[in-house]
């Protein structure tokens, strides 16, 4: 029996979600993998007859850029006591290709879950729609979704070219009504004042679509996103919507302040306080360990800048003040080790043990924990690995890791964040921080063909990924790995004369 393309039988393709995980296709739209998982489900235009539609998976519901424009529209019809906020005001002042961008804005935010947890990011952007089309909010809503229906090739969008324009002038548009917003000498308001908040988040995010040195995103994150929630200060992020904001927004300055080893407002006592405090009383039902991890994080980020300006100031002159205080740094370091220790006893899954694909939406955050877990043990380490010898001269011994725990987090990293990237709706940025930490330890080449493979993944759908993979490349080199430069392909990066 020849069996060929001839042969009657039933011609099945799997979804790109599939495809990317290597998982088994139901091949019908959506399919159940797609469905288990929330996630949008896209077949190629040739994977299925008659498919050319993105089918947007919520709740038992199936939505597509047609289906959603109707929704929306339907729901402007309806009174605002009834329907609560719609998505936007005004439909009528849209144009359909602005709807679709709408819609493909809602399907990145579903993609990229920043706590895994049930509240998404797009919830309160929902909420904050009461706003003339026009806004700098949904501008900076438009221009990212403008850049998705590029990522997702989307049939039913314009052009690439028009896409990409479009995206650009919303983004523009959304800075000078931002500007404009800020300079305004109107009255403390506190829905403009969340808008503010959310559109210098929204403006970091197309940086890091867009943008592979992640310039453009450290200005809107250091400069716009943490300096207006520190001005709006920690009281009003106890309850309401500034409240949902620093949930949201906490962990990317977490990351921001580890990654650059900088310093953050979130050391500052009534920041800290504010975090201690708001997983009680009537918001106590959405405290999850992840908070208390976070919590620990920045510390060890304070710390960082701390043992910087002590190793600095030493070198230039010794004595015996500065070492009592270097053995200050150090008591302190052993402190976050034993809370990181009995955060890991308590709450966490042993790193090797097998962790199955039907993961619920608590177990994402307990995901995420681990990884960050994992990361910033290494972190803590590092911040003595690295200045070793100053620490040995002058007779302090620093809790380091053994290069065996070390090595075991490093592989917990790469085992993790290829799962989450698999099976759940975490967003790709969280795992960069951990990445580029478990890139910068890797001692073998299958860890560094991992670590490019895990990361460039992610930079199909963020470029500032590129960066990340440019610092690791110098540093595998600086190990006398010059053959992994060869393995970055596209985002291979060649230093100039200044390095």
């Amino acid at each position: 029996m020849f069996v060929g393309p001839f042969d009657g039988r039933k011609k099945r393709s799997r979804c790109q979600a599939c495809s990317t995980s290597h998982l088994k296709c139901s091949g019908q739209a959506p399919c159940s993998n797609c469905e288990r998982r929330h996630i949008t489900c896209i077949f190629g235009p040739t994977t299925q007859k008659g498919s050319s539609n993105i089918i947007l998976v919520e709740r038992g519901e199936q939505k597509t850029p047609a289906t959603f424009k109707s929704y929306i529209r339907t729901r402007e019809k309806q009174s605002p006591s009834s329907t609560g906020s719609s998505i936007v005001s005004s439909p009528s002042a849209l144009t359909d290709n602005a709807l679709s961008f709408l819609y493909y804005f809602d399907v990145f935010a579903k993609r990229n879950n920043f706590t895994g947890k049930e509240h998404l990011f797009s919830d309160e952007m929902k909420r904050l729609s009461g706003f003339h089309s026009s806004s700098y909010l949904m501008d900076a809503m438009l221009s990212i979704g403008a850049i998705q229906a590029i990522k997702l090739k989307a049939p039913d969008a314009p052009s690439r070219n028009e896409c990409l324009t479009t995206a650009l002038e919303h983004y523009s548009k959304s800075i000078i009504g931002l500007r404009d917003s800020i300079n305004s000498p109107r009255k403390r308001d506190d829905s403009r004042q969340n808008t503010v908040l959310w559109t210098t988040l929204l403006l970091g995010l197309f940086e890091l679509i867009n943008d592979e040195t992640g310039n453009g995103w450290q200005q809107h994150m250091t400069h716009g996103t943490a300096k207006a929630l520190e001005a709006s200060g920690p009281i009003n992020c106890r309850a309401g919507p500034s409240r949902k904001f620093f949930v949201q927004a906490r962990i990317f300055e977490v990351s921001r302040t580890i990654l650059e080893n900088e310093s953050t407002f979130l050391t500052q006592p009534e920041w800290m306080d504010l975090s201690r405090r708001m997983w009680t009383g009537e918001h106590g039902d959405e405290w999850h360990p992840l908070d208390s991890l976070l919590d620990i994080m920045v510390t060890v980020s304070k710390l960082r800048v701390q043992t910087a300006e002590f190793i600095e100031m030493h070198e230039e002159c010794a004595d015996e003040e500065l070492t009592t205080r270097g053995k200050s740094i150090c008591s302190d370091a052993c402190t976050l080790k034993e809370a990181l220790g009995s955060w890991y006893a308590s709450y966490a899954l042993p790193i090797n043990k097998p962790v199955t694909q039907t993961m619920t939406k608590e177990n994402d955050s307990m995901l995420l924990s681990r990884v960050f877990f994992a990361a910033i043990s290494i972190y803590l380490s590092g911040i003595f690995d690295y200045e070793i010898t100053h620490w040995h001269n002058i007779a302090i011994t620093p809790p380091t890791l053994n290069e065996e725990t070390v090595q075991m987090h490093t592989n917990a990293i790469l085992e993790l964040s290829a799962l989450a990237l698999d099976t759940t709706n975490l967003s790709p940025l969280l795992f960069l921080f951990p990445l580029r930490i478990a890139g910068a330890r890797s001692r073998t080449q299958w860890q560094r063909d991992w670590v490019t493979r895990l990361v460039t993944r992610i930079g199909s759908g963020f470029a500032v990924a590129a960066a990340i993979l440019t610092e690791l490349s110098y540093v595998w080199e600086i190990f006398g790995l010059e053959e992994s430069r060869n393995k970055l392909g596209e985002f291979e990066v060649i230093y100039d004369a200044s390095r």
